[in-house]
């Protein structure tokens, strides 16, 4: 009776959440599949729904559904998609990708920020996946730590608990150890555990960094404060964490991820199979600077900045959360 009456909750609530009314069934509709909340998602749709607005000119609905970081609202959101015939889904993240790849098999997928490869794209039967991928390697982003602190030797990766975390957090760890700085990973399974995390941080840190993981990510402002308490650096790997509060990060923009998703949709819609199209690579790294929080960090942004140029990185200074 529980889990009925739980299913049920996560029906009703899914329905708000993508508008499950009958006064638009006859319109074409596309849904985008939101992890959990955060700046970056909010960049990723609105790139999304701005270009295609721009590019494809035929009636389309789209639904932006946010599974609050519950894999089983997730799952319901990605089922009724599925049922309602939606004519493109868009899963957002690795995770999101492959809980909709394990129950979609007819309609087209555009996965956007995930990381897969061609030959893991060729395997699925039948191949219905159209790919935006962004990951910033591990080992770029210690490099660029190491250019802009070149004494640093000790640093804190906070992370979660997502499979497709630990292979980062073991490339940083070994990228740490070939540029002189010990890593120490500290795990976060859920969101209200970050704070009790970030106050766990060794006293002889130097530095707090994240990789682009989304429950993380979407907590940036709890690690901000800490940064500023301590006066240590927080560096992240995606323009909205920047946003948030981190100091800096080496990045893309992620309303380009949502552009070029949109660019995917446009051609599936205008009937190429999802697979013919080539996987999108966003290969175009910016330095994302908050001047603000650096200083509130009590670090130097020119520090940051003449590592960006000597690594050949666009700088952009951006306004956001301190």
């Amino acid at each position: 009776m529980k889990q009925l009456l739980k299913n049920t909750l996560l029906t009703l609530l899914t329905c708000s959440l993508i508008a499950c009314s009958e006064d638009d069934s006859s319109q074409m509709k596309i849904g985008i599949v939101v992890p959990i909340e955060h700046t970056a998602m909010s960049e990723i749709t609105k790139g999304l729904s701005d270009t295609l607005s721009e590019i494809y000119h035929q009636p389309v609905k789209i639904k932006i559904a946010n599974a609050q970081g519950d894999v089983n609202l997730q799952r319901a959101i990605i089922q009724q998609m599925r049922d309602q015939n939606y004519a493109v889904i868009i899963p957002i993240g690795l995770n999101t990708t492959q809980m909709t790849l394990s129950m979609i098999h007819q309609q087209p997928i555009v996965a956007l920020a995930a990381d897969i490869t061609e030959s893991e794209r060729k395997k699925l039967q039948p191949c219905n996946l159209a790919v935006v991928h962004d990951e910033i390697s591990p080992e770029q982003l210690v490099a660029f730590i190491h250019a802009v602190y070149p004494t640093l030797t000790q640093l804190s990766l906070i992370h979660s608990s997502s499979e497709k975390v630990y292979p980062q957090v073991q490339a940083a760890i070994a990228a740490g150890k070939a540029n002189g700085i010990t890593i120490k990973p500290i795990m976060v399974s859920t969101l209200p555990d970050l704070y009790t995390a970030a106050h766990a941080i060794p006293e002889q840190t130097q530095g707090i960094f994240i990789l682009k993981d989304h429950l993380i990510v979407s907590g940036v402002s709890t690690l901000a404060n800490l940064a500023s308490t301590r006066h240590i650096p927080l560096i992240s790997s995606d323009q909205g964490s920047v946003q948030d509060g981190a100091g800096f990060a080496l990045g893309v923009h992620e309303s380009d991820i949502g552009a070029e998703g949109a660019k995917l949709i446009a051609a599936i819609l205008q009937g190429k199979p999802a697979c013919s199209l080539p996987i999108t690579e966003m290969k175009t790294l910016t330095v994302f600077i908050n001047s603000t929080s650096l200083k509130n960090e009590m670090q130097n942004s020119d520090a940051v900045e003449s590592a960006a140029k000597r690594m050949h990185y666009h700088v952009e200074t951006i306004t956001g959360k301190q």
